[in-house]
């Protein structure tokens, strides 16, 4: 999986799973989070959000 790809889906897991967020603000700033990490650090992450 891809860098981008692992990005879409945990910040979209991290919104689905927190409900009070005003999602596109909040999505805007997980990714910008994410963006940051790399490829190892986001597979760590998704096994947290995903599974």
């Amino acid at each position: 999986m891809d860098k981008e790809h692992l990005i879409d889906l945990i910040s979209d897991s991290m919104i689905f799973e927190i409900k009070d967020l005003e999602s596109y603000e909040n999505k805007f700033n997980a990714k910008s989070y994410l963006n940051n990490r790399n490829l190892n650090q986001l597979r760590i992450i998704s096994k947290e959000y995903i599974l």
